[in-house]
This record gives structure tokens, C-alpha cells and sequence, in this order.
């Protein structure tokens, strides 16, 4: 007998997809956006231009769709590089907030995660939530030793839902690509990808146990405490967290009245949060007011590592050859990098380097402790938009946690001066940079690249031998560098990648007649070319 279960499944789960389309056309409609729905083939309608599409109907759409399209509208609130100002504005007033479910709902699965009754590992379970968002709730408990915790339980159920609702806006993504330019320079599929890979994690509650855990180690050298969690009775589902004491930092009036050295505190959240992103590399990534303490014993708490950013190497010293560009005012070198974050696009490269000139120009003569980041980042958000370049998803997290950040040290302390807080940690990487370790390392880089050109220079000389026997140039240079070329010569600046070529060519003219001198100028191609590689690494 021949098994059906798995086609009656996936008749079933398509049949609910189409009902679910059916829904989300319902609700096209009822916030006045039928046309946009018919540029997406879901329905009957005029042609709307995406122009006239109101903010506030999309983000009435999405709340009225669930919160995986709410939690995705916060996503691109924090993607001012794609979305002009008056749609931040918009998809920032989208909350994750949601009614607790009764205590009698969630109880099998803490009993579940625990292994027994709640008796057993708990002397008072207060079943009342403390916080609830669409992925989770928690409640105040108290362990038998007398530890007071925080238990955070994921909605029974809300895994299927997650993954029955991406699938459905990948596919509204896929589609909208396909018939929408304007949305198609957002690419919302690779969005929405990077997105579930944000939301599995938050799905995960030990992952923020573990998040809690490696990033506490690291913050404890600076003064600054995260939550213990309780590893034999967290899982998945739940996690048990030590409840830290004291008041969130959103509540400054309380603050002022504990005499605490705000000050002080500003600073110490300043070095964490810079510390965590540009040493450490894996960082807290949502360090809003309600997610930060200030403790009893006057020092600074961090909770809620469900969201959590990671820098590579490799893009740190992006950033670090970025910062060095801007302070030599190289604005060739400045976008450089942001053509290499964006995908190298087509774009008129000589109005770019202006338009980066005149905003490095803008800021040349500040005080830094004049600098307001969320002005330049809004700058710099505003020619990216116009260029039509994006960045890459964990570099938008950076500066979004980077912009939380400044927004509320601004707030603990008008007079905050980001140059006092950079300058010890620019002295650290510089001699991190310089260290011997560091130095070794690019010694063998180089002596590899040598030894790359070595193993090359048979080819290449071969290659100078026939170009001098057979009197010609083979040339080919794709339309894009040719325009590249084109306003680099407008610019008046030379292109180092150019200089190699330029002598192996020499090199093959004079061959016949000079070996000698063509050997040198071969022999300087090779030199310049190790060199730029290096460099350009």
C-alpha cells in the first residue's frame, strides 16, 4: 500500500497558504492599497506608484498581518541607508507587543522544561507576566536556595506560525523583485533571509543564555554585570535568568533621586557598547534604555541578549581603514570601501567622491566633541539612498546599535564627548595593529604574495618574450573600469592598479632591444603589483 501522508500534508499546508494569501488580499484592501497589490498579482486593480503608497497603510498592514511582519517592519525601521525618512519614521512606531497568554497556558511547558512539578524547583512562581512580546513572556519567580529569577517561556505554538509567515513574505519578496523596481533595489528576499537567521536565534532562548554568558565575560573587565542563567533548568523553550536589582535606565527621574554619577554611567555604557562592537566583535544589539540597569550597588546592568550583532575581522578593519580615510580626508579611499560594502554597483563614482568630499569637508574644522553621530550617520544614509547603495546587514545592526547608543548617552548626559571615549580605545587598536603578533602575521602575508609572484614570473616573463616577438598589445577593459578610468582622469589622480601593467607593457616594448632594462621594469611590475595586493588587503 502505497503511503499518502506526506502529499496529503503538503495539500493541506498549501491549501492553508492559499488561504492565507486569500487574508492578506483582504487586508490589501481594507488599507487601501488594492493597487499595490495588483502590481503583486494578487489581485484586481489600477497601477499604484509606489510614491503614493502611505507609510502609516503599510504599517497598519503588517500590524494586521502578525507579529513576524511586525518584528520584520522594526527590522527596516533601523535601514535608514534604504528607506527614506518618513518611512523610518512610520515602521519605527510598530511595537512587539502582545497580551500574555494565562499562566494556565504556559505551565505545561515550564513543567515540561524543568522536569516536574513547579514546586519541585521553585519556592514562589508569580503567574502574572512581567513582560510579554509575541516570541515570549516572562514572570518573577524565586528558586528553592532563595535566588530571585526571571523565567522566559516561548509561546506554545509560535514556532509554526514563525515559519508558516516567512515562507509567505519570502514569497511576497520573490514576487515583489520580480514586478516592482523600487522595491527590487531593497532586495527584500536577502532581507527577509537575514532576518530569519536573526528570529531563529531569538526563537532559541538558550541562545540567549549563551549570548548573556560570553558577552558577560568580556563586559566584567569594564564594570558592567549581565544576568546568570540557571543552565540545568534552561532550554530552548525556557530560560531561567538571574533578576538583576535595580531600575531600568529608561527611568531617569529615579536615577537623579538615587544620587547616582550619571556621568560616570554614560561612560561606562559608552565603552562598553564601543568595546563590545570594534575589540570584541560580538555584541549586545538592541542596548536601549529597557534593556540597561542601573543597579543597586551603583553600577550597569544589560538584559535581554535575544538580539545580538557579530563583527568579523575582516570587516572591523574595513572600519578601521574607513575611519583612517575619512581623517585623511581620502575620499577616493571612503568609497572605495563603500563601493566593496555595497556590491561594487554601477554608479557615477566621480559624483560619489564629491559628494563623500563635501560631508568629510562638513565636519573637517568640528570639535569632535561637537560631532553629533546620528547627524552624520543621517548624512551619510541620505547619499547612500541617493546613489542607491546598501549596506551589508551586520554593518546596518553596527550603526543602529551605535545610533541607540549615542541617542542615549545624549540623554543620561548632554555634554557626553565621544572623543574622550574613542581615544583610549583607538590607542588599543593601534597597538594592536603595531603589536608584534600582528606584525609577524602580515610579514608571512607578504612573503606568501612574494612567493605567489615568484612561482608567477616564468608566466609573466613568457608572456613579455611573446608580446616583444609578436609586436602586440592584447587590451580588454571591461565598460565599467573604462568609465572608472574616464573620471579618475577628471579627478586628476592616478590609479595605482595601473602602475604594474603599465611597466610590463614598457617591459615587452623595450625586450628586444634592452633585456636588461626590460628585465628591471618586469621585475618592478611584479614588486608594485605584491605591493598594492598587500596593501589593498
Amino acid at each position: 500500500m502505497i503511503d499518502r501522508a506526506p502529499t496529503d500534508e503538503a495539500d493541506t499546508t498549501a491549501l492553508k497558504e492559499r488561504e492565507r494569501f486569500a487574508q492578506i488580499l483582504v487586508l490589501f484592501g481594507r488599507h487601501g492599497l488594492k493597487g499595490l497589490a495588483a502590481r503583486l498579482g494578487l489581485g484586481v486593480g489600477g497601477d499604484e506608484p509606489l510614491e503614493d503608497t502611505r507609510p502609516e497603510a503599510i504599517v497598519a498592514l503588517l500590524r494586521d498581518i502578525g507579529p513576524v511582519a511586525v518584528k520584520f517592519g522594526q527590522i527596516l525601521a533601523m535601514r535608514s541607508d534604504l528607506l527614506e525618512p518618513a518611512w523610518v519614521d512610520a515602521l519605527s512606531k510598530l511595537q512587539d507587543r502582545v497580551p500574555p497568554l494565562p499562566f494556565a497556558a504556559v505551565q505545561p511547558l515550564i513543567e515540561e522544561a524543568i522536569g516536574g512539578p513547579i514546586e519541585t524547583s521553585f519556592s514562589h512562581f508569580d503567574t502574572e507576566a512581567l513582560a510579554a512580546g509575541s516570541i515570549a513572556q516572562a514572570h518573577a519567580a524565586t528558586l528553592l536556595d532563595g535566588r530571585d529569577v526571571i523565567v522566559k517561556i516561548r509561546r506554545p505554538g509560535i514556532e509554526r506560525i514563525v515559519d508558516a509567515d516567512l515562507r509567505l513574505l519570502r514569497r511576497l519578496a520573490r514576487v515583489a523583485e520580480r514586478r516592482i523596481p523600487e522595491i527590487a533595489r531593497l532586495k527584500p528576499d536577502e532581507l527577509l533571509r537575514h532576518f530569519a537567521e536573526s528570529l531563529a536565534r531569538e526563537m532559541d532562548l538558550s541562545a540567549e543564555a549563551r549570548a548573556s554568558d560570553a558577552i558577560g565575560e568580556y563586559l566584567k573587565n569594564y564594570g558592567v554585570r549581565t544576568a546568570r542563567f540557571d543552565w540545568e533548568l534552561s532550554g530552548r523553550r525556557v530560560n531561567i535568568q538571574e533578576r538583576l536589582r535595580g531600575f531600568p535606565a529608561s527611568d531617569l527621574d529615579a536615577a537623579r533621586r538615587s544620587d547616582l554619577d550619571l556621568a560616570a554611567l554614560a561612560s561606562t555604557y559608552a565603552q562598553a557598547i564601543l568595546r563590545m562592537i570594534i575589540i570584541n566583535g560580538h555584541f549586545h544589539a538592541d542596548p536601549h534604555p529597557g534593556n540597561v540597569f542601573f543597579l543597586e550597588d551603583g553600577t550597569l546592568g544589560l538584559i535581554d541578549f535575544g538580539a545580538v550583532g557579530t563583527l568579523l575581522p575582516r570587516r572591523r578593519e574595513e572600519l578601521v581603514r574607513l575611519g583612517l580615510a575619512i581623517a585623511s580626508e581620502d575620499t577616493g579611499g571612503v568609497v572605495d570601501i563603500l563601493m566593496l560594502w555595497a556590491g561594487d554597483p554601477d554608479v557615477d563614482r566621480v559624483r560619489l567622491e564629491e559628494a563623500m568630499a563635501e560631508l568629510i569637508d562638513r565636519f573637517s574644522n568640528v570639535l569632535l566633541d561637537q560631532i553629533d553621530l546620528a547627524d552624520i550617520f543621517q548624512m551619510v544614509f541620505a547619499i547612500l539612498r541617493d546613489f542607491h547603495l546598501a549596506l551589508p546587514p551586520d554593518l546596518a545592526l553596527v550603526l543602529r546599535t551605535l545610533l541607540t547608543a549615542e541617542g542615549f548617552v545624549r540623554r543620561i548626559d548632554p555634554a557626553f564627548d565621544i572623543a574622550r571615549e574613542l581615544a583610549p580605545i583607538a590607542k588599543e587598536m593601534m597597538r594592536e595593529r603595531a603589536s608584534p603578533a600582528r606584525l609577524r602575521g602580515e610579514a608571512g602575508k607578504l612573503l606568501a604574495a612574494l612567493g605567489r609572484a615568484v612561482l608567477s614570473t616564468p608566466n609573466l616573463v613568457g608572456q613579455i618574450e611573446k608580446v616583444a616577438r609578436t609586436g602586440s598589445i592584447t587590451v580588454s577593459i571591461a565598460p565599467k573600469d573604462l568609465e572608472r578610468l574616464r573620471g579618475r582622469e577628471r579627478a586628476g589622480r592616478g590609479t595605482p592598479q595601473l602602475y604594474p601593467a603599465t611597466l610590463a607593457i614598457c617591459a615587452a616594448i623595450v625586450f628586444s632591444s634592452q633585456p636588461l632594462l626590460a628585465g628591471l621594469l618586469a621585475f618592478g611590475a611584479v614588486a608594485l603589483a605584491v605591493l598594492e595586493g598587500v596593501r589593498r588587503r
